[in-house]
């Protein structure tokens, strides 16, 4: 088969963007709730219930996008879904926004959840599969630096449209990043890797070729991700899925998944501003502080990746440092709110400042890494349904959170409540600094190598442990 021409001129910086661009939708879509909460209610009355099914409408269509995405993407490519990924951003966006009543806003926030668990999988997919090995954490890192630049984004949004309780168009302007991601993924390849698992090989070489730019290098690769293919093209996805090295690998990416979740990021997202109007501010200060929250993020992860911290300094110690700042910020909150008047100034002061050293840490280290890191210890005939599975273990915990959240605060208290997600992060770090494997400056195809042919993933507690 010749490739066609336009492959071989691969910009490396378009393919990047495009790729991340679902990762703002995810980003968008995921905060513009908060601040619409606030608004909701005057147009559509809401009952506790229906509010925590508001939010976990689009937690639970992200589990369901997640697990269908990841298989769909090793049958059919991966831009193939993202680009039904702008799709489905396009159509949820559009519904929410023009729902008339409680039950068409949850079925369409169910919907943007589809295209936001798409997300979740493709976008750290597709970067990491486009990336050579020692750009491979930043370029990934691209994921989290989008889904912040979509919450920022949503934050800044919510408080402009604040003064008039437009909650209809912070909901329908998600529309607008969705159609140029549907019009942008039709020019867009498919990974190399991909493109070789369907047959395609030289698409794939083409493709390898633009985007390295040194024919030498990307020949190269090409061998190495065909002789791992040849390895395994006639095995059937459920026998390689329950072969004993991969099913450790679903354990270990499952179980990350499950912690970036019960550290409490989440319960943050969607609850921030709902918190801080319960210290005694205004609406419109909360969503304030949001937005300038948000632009302190899109600067944290902006750093992140332009100085490669996650590739100098390795996937397990940026996980370990994140467990530390988290902690000790959720510790702070809870103390204050355990010791200070509910509506005094010091202790808006305090969760303020709490909160972004929390969300910054976040998006520095746990954030990121994650994503990284599935995208890279799963083998490459499954790797779109094993890293379905993970992320749907992601979503799962985001769920229960999101949907008990609330529930808790209202039994224990907010201060516990924090309080609570700070011993997690305690108890994770001695977990975390055991279990995980270290992959930077590794190709996808020789960790897959070292994992298929150790008899098991070599756990170390040195924190530059490897594979």
């Amino acid at each position: 088969m010749v490739a066609p021409a336009f492959l071989s001129r691969v910009s490396t910086r378009r393919v990047y963007a495009l790729g991340a661009l679902a990762a703002v939708l995810f980003g968008y879509d995921n905060g513009i709730i908060g601040a619409a909460l606030l608004f909701i209610p005057r147009d559509l009355p809401l009952t506790p219930w229906q509010e925590g099914a508001v939010v976990s409408a689009t937690v639970l269509g992200a589990m369901v996008g997640a697990l269908g995405s990841g298989p769909a993407a090793d049958r059919l490519g991966r831009q193939r879904i993202l680009l039904a990924a702008g799709v489905v951003f396009t159509v949820g966006a559009l519904g929410a926004g023009v729902a008339a009543t409680v039950t068409m806003l949850v079925a369409f926030r169910f919907i943007l959840g589809l295209g936001i668990g798409i997300a979740s999988v493709l976008v750290p997919l597709y970067l990491a599969e486009m990336a050579p090995a020692a750009d491979r954490g930043a370029v990934t890192s691209l994921n989290q630096y989008m889904i912040i630049v979509g919450t920022a984004l949503s934050a800044a949004l919510g408080y402009a449209l604040a003064f008039a309780g437009s909650w209809r168009w912070m909901l329908l302007i998600g529309v607008f990043p969705a159609v140029v991601l549907v019009v942008g993924m039709l020019a867009m390849p498919d990974t190399p890797r991909s493109l070789i698992r369907r047959g395609q090989d030289e698409n794939a070489r083409a493709v390898l070729i633009g985007l390295r730019g040194d024919t030498a290098a990307a020949e190269r690769e090409y061998a190495e991700i065909t002789a791992i293919e040849r390895q395994q093209h006639n095995t059937p996805t459920l026998a390689l899925l329950s072969a004993p090295w991969v099913r450790r690998l679903l354990l270990l990416g499952a179980l990350l998944a499950v912690f970036q979740q019960i550290t409490g990021i989440n319960a943050i997202v969607y609850y921030a501003p709902t918190i801080l109007t319960g210290f005694g501010v205004s609406k419109t200060t909360a969503l304030l502080f949001g937005f300038l929250n948000g632009l302190v993020n899109i600067g944290t992860i902006a750093l992140v990746v332009r100085s490669k911290v996650v590739d100098r300094r390795g996937r397990k110690p940026v996980l370990l440092a994140g467990l530390v700042g988290m902690s000790a910020s959720l510790v702070a909150i809870g103390a204050a709110v355990l010791i200070l008047p509910v509506d005094s100034t010091a202790l808006f002061g305090i969760a303020a400042a709490a909160f972004v050293l929390f969300t910054n840490t976040f998006s520095a280290t746990w954030g990121p890494v994650l994503w990284v890191m599935l995208a890279e210890i799963f083998p490459l005939a499954v790797r779109g349904a094993a890293m379905a599975i993970a992320t749907l273990f992601n979503w799962l915990a985001a769920f229960v959170i999101s949907l008990t959240f609330p529930s808790f605060v209202a039994f224990a208290g907010i201060g516990s409540a924090f309080i609570v997600f700070a011993a997690i992060g305690v108890v994770l770090f001695p977990v975390v600094w055991w279990m995980v494997p270290e992959t930077k400056e590794r190709s996808l195809e020789s960790l897959e190598a070292a994992f298929r042919d150790s008899t098991g993933i070599r756990f170390t507690a040195r924190t530059g442990g490897t594979a």
